[in-house]
């Protein structure tokens, strides 16, 4: 009785997903790293609000194959990393196709959000050097604050 109770146990908890996949598991980050399309600038960290603001909508996001390709000349590549160790990483291109994680399959949201002109107004303000708001954690996107 104790073998068959064990077994099914076992059954169950293999059933019911006692591992965590991919897209279920929430990052932590506190160094964000951003590249645009071919540009030879490149963004090295940012403000922890606004490193938090993009790790919350990235893990806020669920992903679905898609056969749409990426735009590479208008594409962001983000890095996230902790401690020094990078945790992940992303492309997304203006339509808001991904490659994920390093690799080259295409991706589509199939749920939650990530705000592309987010991602190009932190990008554009890192390079204000005398003003720095992105450093400081505020963006201006579309005449509201982030």
């Amino acid at each position: 009785m104790k073998r068959v109770f064990l077994i099914m146990l076992i059954i169950i908890l293999l059933l019911t997903g006692c591992t965590t996949s991919d897209s279920n598991r929430t990052l932590t980050a506190d160094n964000i790293t951003i590249f645009y399309g071919c540009s030879s600038y490149a963004m090295f960290g940012a403000d922890q609000r606004i490193v938090d603001n993009l790790l919350n909508q990235f893990n806020s996001l669920s992903f679905e194959r898609t056969a749409q390709t990426i735009g590479l000349l208008t594409a962001f590549h983000v890095s996230f990393s902790y401690k020094g160790k990078g945790v992940n990483s992303f492309w997304v291109d203006k339509n808001g196709v991904f490659w994920l994680d390093g690799k080259t399959e295409c991706f589509k949201v199939s749920s939650g959000d990530l705000n592309y002109q987010y991602i190009k107004a932190v990008y554009e303000d890192s390079k204000n050097i005398s003003a720095r708001p992105a450093a400081q954690g505020h963006v201006r996107v579309n005449s509201y604050e982030l």
